[in-house]
């Protein structure tokens, strides 16, 4: 069985919100579960808890009360709930401008939870698993009284986030009672001011029970059970990746101009500005047709969408096994296009696979991966 896991990253941008609150978030992860209910799939939402906990913190109460009533309302309709974590929020100062929009100061070394050094003396293992116990209690004890059988117990770390120090934050979640990851990207490298990822040598693997040492991912016969997000590495991407570029270059030449996700037409400054952005753009893209690696994110282009996804099954189902297969979102970033496109990936995949295909929440995985184990 093939079982597909949509899952959204539920949360505000890193530096600040341009639009309010509400706007980025509420609104927008409407728009994503009313595309859900047409093709009638579940999509579990990976609350950035430690969002919620500093805005209440701070005295603005508004905003947190406003997810948890969404949240509430999600798990009503049949979909999930579970555990984002963006350490960076233990510390962030959060000012509130008079438009309704709101701007973070943020330190760049506290993006990553493995990077922090317990105020307490405490070690790391022990604060992360106190952060996610904490986020544990604080969603069943929400979600509960709507959903009796509602259980907290799959992971998704802020920015991909699990180096460095992978064997006390696995080890965390063990002892804070998940049973589910879905951070590991395969085949990504990425550094930034705030974040770095090397996944280079991640099992090669459709699922896998994962431990770390010393940060080297390695599968086991014991440990937390991971859902990659799908991502295909090794070169594999690169004709698909071509093809979808040259779709673009097609589409921008004989479509009107592309309108952001408010509607509103996305304008440079001037002409200049324009053709350099363009000229950016195009070499970007060839960067990454020739790097060869592609990660699974909502987009536009149901095409590539589709084709990774057989890709990636083709690459990793196993006749006797059951394949847990994750694609992500976020909601702040979506439009009306990559909705669309959304409900056409999903439909053309039932086509393919028919009954063979399943979607379900990561709460529903948890529960079938902990029966199988038992």
């Amino acid at each position: 069985m093939i079982y597909i896991l949509y899952s959204n990253d539920y949360e505000v941008f890193l530096g600040g919100n341009y639009r309010p609150e509400r706007e980025v978030l509420i609104n927008s992860t409407e728009s994503v579960l009313a595309a859900c209910a047409e093709i009638n799939v579940p999509i579990t939402l990976f609350c950035d808890m430690t969002c919620l906990w500093r805005y209440r913190e701070q005295g603005y109460n508004e905003f947190p009360e406003a997810v948890e009533e969404q949240l509430k309302d999600t798990i009503q309709k049949g979909h999930d709930v579970q555990t984002h974590i963006h350490p960076h929020w233990f510390d962030t100062e959060i000012s509130a401008t008079g438009s309704g929009t709101s701007t973070y100061k943020v330190d760049p070394g506290k993006f990553l939870i493995g990077n922090w050094i317990p105020a307490d003396g405490s070690s790391l293992r022990e604060f992360c698993t106190g952060v996610f116990i904490r986020a544990k209690h604080h969603l069943e004890e929400l979600l509960q009284p709507y959903d009796p059988k509602y259980q907290c117990m799959s992971y998704r770390a802020g920015g991909y986030g699990v180096q460095p120090n992978s064997e006390d934050i696995y080890g965390a979640l063990l002892d804070a009672g998940y049973l589910v990851d879905s951070s590991i990207v395969p085949g990504m490298i990425y550094e930034s001011n705030v974040n770095k990822i090397d996944f280079s040598c991640a099992p090669d693997s459709g699922n896998y029970l994962l431990s770390a040492k010393d940060d080297i991912l390695s599968a086991t016969d014991e440990g937390v059970f991971e859902i990659p997000v799908l991502a295909l590495k090794d070169g594999s991407a690169r004709w698909l990746l071509l093809k979808a570029f040259i779709r673009k270059v097609f589409k921008a030449l004989f479509n009107p101009p592309h309108r952001n996700h408010m509607g509103y037409p996305i304008q440079m400054s001037d002409s200049i500005s324009k053709k350099k952005g363009s000229l950016k753009q195009i070499l970007d893209e060839v960067q990454i047709i020739k790097r060869g690696w592609y990660m699974l994110e909502l987009g536009e282009d149901e095409d590539l969408m589709v084709d990774a996804t057989r890709q990636y099954i083709n690459r990793h189902q196993e006749s006797d096994k059951d394949l847990f297969v994750s694609v992500s979102c976020h909601s702040k970033s979506t439009n009306s296009l990559m909705l669309k496109a959304f409900r056409k990936y999903h439909r053309r995949l039932e086509t393919i696979y028919g009954s063979q295909l399943k979607a379900i929440t990561f709460q529903e995985a948890g529960r079938l991966i902990n029966s199988k184990e038992r």
